[in-house]
Order: C-alpha cells, then sequence, then structure tokens
C-alpha cells in the first residue's frame, strides 16, 4: 500500500470518528468563539510560568513584577503576552457574544449554551479585574477600590462590599485568580462544549 493510500485511509478513519461537517453559512464572526478558546489557553500558559517568580504579598508583589520583568530572561515576553492576550480575550468573547444574540442563537434548543457563555463572560471579568490587582501598585489599589464602591451601588450590594472588605488581602486575590476561577471557568467551558457540539451552530435568520 502506497504511502498516500495510507495517508488518505488515515484521513477517512479521522473523518468518520472525529470529524464534524462545518456548516456552509459559517464565516469569520464565527471564529470569536475559538479565538476566545486559544487566548484562555494562553493566558494559562503564560500565567503559569509566572507564578514561579511572583510573591503575593503587599510589600514584594511589585518588586517581584518588576524582578522578572527586568531581570529575568524573556519573562518579560511572556509577562506582556499575558497582560495584552487578557484584554484581546475580554474583547473576543464579548465579540462572541454580540454576534450569538445578533443571530438570536441564545434560542431554543441553546438556551443553555447561551447562560454558561454569559457565565464564561462573567468569569472573564473576574479574571481581568482580579488580574489588575495583583502588582498592588497605585493603579491596582485604585481598581479594587472602584469596584468595591461599584459594588455597593447593587441592591444588596452593600453586604457584599462589607465581605469583601473585611476579608480581602492580596494573597487571597491571587489564588482567586490563579486557581478558584480557573477551575470554575474550566468546568463551565467543558459544559459550553457538550452543548455546543450536542446542538450545534445555529444559522443566520
Amino acid at each position: 500500500m502506497s504511502a498516500n493510500r495510507i495517508a488518505e485511509r488515515i484521513n477517512e478513519l479521522i473523518r468518520l470518528k472525529k470529524g464534524k461537517p462545518i456548516p456552509a453559512h459559517v464565516n469569520f464572526f464565527y471564529c470569536f468563539g475559538g479565538l476566545s478558546l486559544f487566548l484562555i489557553i494562553l493566558q494559562l500558559l503564560t500565567g503559569a510560568f509566572m507564578l514561579f517568580f511572583y510573591t503575593p504579598e503587599p510589600g514584594k508583589a511589585l518588586e517581584s513584577i518588576a524582578h522578572l520583568s527586568n531581570e529575568v530572561a524573556l519573562v518579560w515576553l511572556f509577562r506582556n503576552l499575558h497582560r495584552w492576550s487578557s484584554t484581546l480575550l475580554l474583547a473576543t468573547v464579548l465579540t462572541h457574544m454580540f454576534v450569538v444574540f445578533y443571530l438570536k442563537a441564545y434560542q431554543s434548543p441553546r438556551q443553555f449554551t447561551w447562560l454558561s457563555g454569559v457565565f464564561q463572560l462573567l468569569m472573564v471579568f473576574g479574571l481581568v479585574i482580579s488580574g489588575i490587582i495583583l502588582p498592588w501598585d497605585w493603579r491596582s489599589y485604585w481598581s479594587f477600590a472602584i469596584w468595591a464602591d461599584y459594588l455597593g451601588t447593587w441592591a444588596g450590594g452593600a453586604t457584599i462590599q462589607g465581605i469583601l472588605l473585611d476579608n480581602f488581602t492580596l494573597n487571597l486575590a491571587y489564588y482567586v485568580h490563579i486557581l478558584v476561577i480557573p477551575l470554575i471557568l474550566g468546568i463551565s467551558l467543558i459544559f459550553h462544549f457538550r452543548m455546543v457540539r450536542r446542538y450545534g451552530i445555529s444559522e443566520p435568520l
């Protein structure tokens, strides 16, 4: 059997077992979900690398970031990838949600796909906010103060605000950023992909 025939046979098996035809109406605007997943993976890889250099203590956090940015080879690249891809991630998730809403893909039978996507948007917001806090410089302090103040404007938000202010530590923000939110987001993504796999991609109306 020739090499070409073997390759064709392998491709046929892959298509039979794992492949799923791409609908003809899919275009560039359907790619923002995949772009968001790519950026989440990039965030995970770059963030995991920086874990070895960051110290989640008020007196050492900014100093440790300055050290990894200026003195450790190539870590400045990972930090900038992490920082800028977080902004791009927020933009791609928002765009993905807008496209889904515009196509009315939140309607039956894709309600749970939509709700899990909305939940993931909130988790991405949580990652961005908690990530801004970690350097614990003037920008971090005022970002935390503004968001805490904003929580107080919600119905019942004063209680949440009080709990947050009474229990806040930089160490807590660190573990929320690197462990709690990523774990919840990962579970939500698995559920989201199962729903997409089950109900498919909505067509334009």
